[in-house]
């Protein structure tokens, strides 16, 4: 019951009152009652007339209350519903920033399972050259691909069946440029059950370009790598075809002139002179000497039998007490390292060609009459070091890679070689007039 019921209640009641009363005062006036029963009678009807309109005003006063919650309560929802549309518009303002963006900015399109546009992107119809009358026509055919690619797209899109599938593409625009894309195809499933495609393309074509300048610069590199290790090559043949004539000229110049001075005076001998023949033995003797330390000195660079059986450090050791008796020089050797430490073939054959090169440098140019070598290893890095008192050499005139060996520094350059052959390093550390000291490193494998 509203407030508009209550109030024609109260005039109907009041309206009753007035009958009455009326009545009343008709009845008095016809002497039909007396004056105290029409006093009695309007008591009884004013008091109820009383208790009715406090009820009704106190029900009115309750209906107004809930009126003005409900009102209250509308005012809010209607608040809400203004702040709800608010958001509602501004996401849809921001799909459709978002929207315009991705149509103008990225490269995608809508397709069926069997590669028929549903939609494309602007920039992407932009990129192929289609107008709107693009629906129905098949993804494919619209990039222009090879016919190899073209199969392999086809083959992507009805083998997409879950997941992200991607694979570069290469094809001709309209303007007859080259593109390149990286393509991934996804599967959407609709509400209603269907399915589609979503293609999305990104312009991969830089990337491609800085690949093959990449792929280039590393050929161009290779073939320089190559080219030098094929120079490289060259000059070790060089030096090695060197060091036979070397040897070879040692042979013939000084052990095969004492073997014909030794022929000579053998035959010279005559047995009836006594005094001569003793004279000639003697030289004989010494000869003989002389013809076994130049047997010795040239076959001393040859790998020595220590090596093999015993390793580095007792090679090398052995190396400086040979050495010691041939040149009539002070060379120290100094072992701190392990005994049991044992390198393959190729590592030791190195490290003490490179350790007798330092050596014979030291011997034969630097004039030095002290030689130390020392050998020592931490947990991680094997050392060997190379000092020597001799006359020392400025190490920015050498070149750093000597075209012959009339230029100088072909033994430096062997050594670096041989160093870098086996994964290891070398320091040349001189001053002219001060020594020269050499450090081989080589790490020890963990």
């Amino acid at each position: 019951m509203n407030m508009y019921e209550h109030i024609k209640k109260i005039k109907l009641l009041f309206l009753i009152g007035i009958i009455v009363i009326s009545a009343c005062i008709v009845l008095v006036y016809l002497s039909l009652i007396s004056l105290k029963t029409l006093g009695i009678i309007s008591a009884i009807l004013f008091v109820s007339l009383g208790i009715l309109t406090n009820m009704l005003i106190d029900k009115h006063q309750k209906v107004i209350a809930k009126l003005q919650n409900t009102t209250e309560q509308a005012i809010q929802n209607i608040k809400r519903l203004e702040k709800s549309q608010i958001s509602k518009d501004q996401n849809i303002q921001e799909l459709s920033a978002l929207n315009y963006a991705m149509d103008q900015t990225v490269l995608y399109a809508r397709i069926t399972k069997d590669g028929t546009v549903i939609s494309l992107g602007a920039r992407f119809a932009k990129l192929l050259k289609v107008d709107q009358d693009y629906q129905n026509k098949n993804l494919a055919d619209l990039m222009n691909l090879s016919e190899v690619q073209k199969n392999r797209l086809f083959l992507l899109i009805a083998q997409n069946k879950g997941g992200v599938f991607n694979e570069e593409f290469e094809f001709e625009t309209v303007s007859g440029s080259k593109i390149w894309l990286d393509v991934s195809i996804l599967t959407v499933f609709k509400s209603s059950g269907n399915m589609e495609r979503f293609v999305l393309c990104t312009d991969i074509s830089k990337r491609k370009e800085a690949q093959k300048e990449i792929e280039r610069l590393n050929a161009d590199a290779y073939k320089e790598k190559e080219a030098i290790q094929k120079s490289n090559a060259s000059q070790i043949v060089e030096a090695q075809e060197e060091e036979r004539k070397r040897i070879a000229k040692e042979i013939h110049d000084s052990i095969g002139q004492m073997l014909t001075a030794l022929k000579f005076n053998i035959e010279s001998i005559n047995t009836n002179n006594t005094e001569k023949t003793n004279q000639k033995i003697e030289g004989l003797k010494q000869l003989s000497k002389d013809l076994i330390q130049g047997v010795r000195m040239a076959t001393f660079n040859l790998t020595p039998p220590e090596l093999k059986d015993y390793g580095i450090s007792i090679a090398l050791q052995k190396m400086a007490q040979e050495l010691s008796k041939l040149t009539n020089k002070n060379i120290v050797f100094e072992n701190t390292s392990s005994p049991e430490l044992r390198f393959s073939s190729l590592v030791e054959t190195n490290l003490y060609r490179v350790t007798q090169e330092a050596v014979n440098n030291a011997i034969k140019y630097a004039k030095s009459d002290y030689i130390l070598i020392s050998i020592n290893n931490s947990s991680s890095i094997l050392s060997i070091i190379i000092d020597d008192n001799g006359k020392g050499f400025d190490i920015d005139k050498i070149p750093s890679k000597p075209q012959n060996n009339a230029e100088g520094g072909m033994g430096l350059f062997f050594m670096k070689e041989r160093m870098n052959y086996i994964n290891g390093r070398i320091f040349i550390s001189s001053k002219p007039g001060e020594g020269t000291r050499i450090t081989i490193n080589y790490a020890l494998s963990k």
